[in-house]
């Protein structure tokens, strides 16, 4: 009986990993944030290559109400075939779900936000032998946060004087250079989201709106650490970027 107690408990806890995380604990789910409004996942080593035989799924769950829009940072797998090398996006619930946008490999699709009708969603990233691939960073929101940004997008990617994006949460932990500080201003190639953090002007657990400001460069940037992250030395830039509050665009 106490062997039959023990099975039953293995078994049990095997199903959960199953269900929430993977068929085997950390087989190929990298950094994850899964917040109410908005969140990060990426497959595991990225922005290195991803694990062979992985298997992941993430559930995504927005406030009802809400639905659920999602930006692809980065995309990379080896192509191969939609059984075994996958990175699918399911809707329903579990066990019954069907396939609401899915990509198995080859060249990255046009980086263009996903809108859904769903307020709930479930990724899930399979992988088979491979040689190369970066796997994915992927951003989530809801539907009312407007310019959802990824973690990997720069000040350099937007060439206006003033505008607002939104961050989703867990950008702080995700591979990307910052150079400056919030009191002389950021070089124009650090990474906006990671930036703001830094900067204080959003929280990494919730992540948040932000208007940015480009602004002339600087001879140098000094690495600073704050809250949390470290910021580098940065060379000459003929532009810098700046956070503003409580300013209409």
């Amino acid at each position: 009986m106490p062997g039959n107690t023990l099975l039953h408990g293995l078994i049990l806890l095997c199903s959960i990993h199953t269900l929430v995380l993977a068929e085997k604990p950390d087989d190929g789910c990298g950094h994850y944030v899964l917040g109410q409004e908005s969140g990060v996942l990426s497959s595991e080593n990225y922005p290195g290559t991803y694990p062979n035989n992985s298997w992941c799924e993430w559930r995504i769950r927005v406030p009802i109400g809400h639905t659920i829009v999602l930006k692809f940072g980065d995309l990379n797998m080896e192509k191969k075939d939609c059984e075994s090398d996958y990175l699918k996006v399911l809707k329903g619930s579990y066990g019954a779900e069907i396939v609401s946008w899915e990509y198995c490999g080859g060249l990255m699709p046009k980086p263009a936000p996903i809108h859904t009708d769903s307020s709930e969603l479930t990724v899930r990233f399979r992988s088979s032998q491979h040689i190369s691939g970066r796997g994915f960073l992927l951003s989530y929101s809801t539907e009312n946060h407007k310019e959802l940004l990824t973690c990997l997008d720069r000040g350099s990617h937007f060439p206006v004087s003033k505008y607002r994006k939104y961050c989703p949460a867990g950008c702080a932990a995700v591979t990307g250079d910052v150079s400056g500080d919030i009191s002389l201003g950021y070089r124009h190639t650090s990474v906006l989201c990671k930036s703001a953090v830094h900067a204080g002007v959003i929280m990494d657990q919730f992540g948040g709106p932000i208007t940015v400001e480009e602004r002339r460069g600087l001879s140098h940037y000094p690495a600073v650490r704050a809250n949390g992250i470290q910021s580098k030395d940065g060379s000459l830039s003929e532009t810098l970027f700046t956070f503003v509050t409580n300013v209409r665009i």
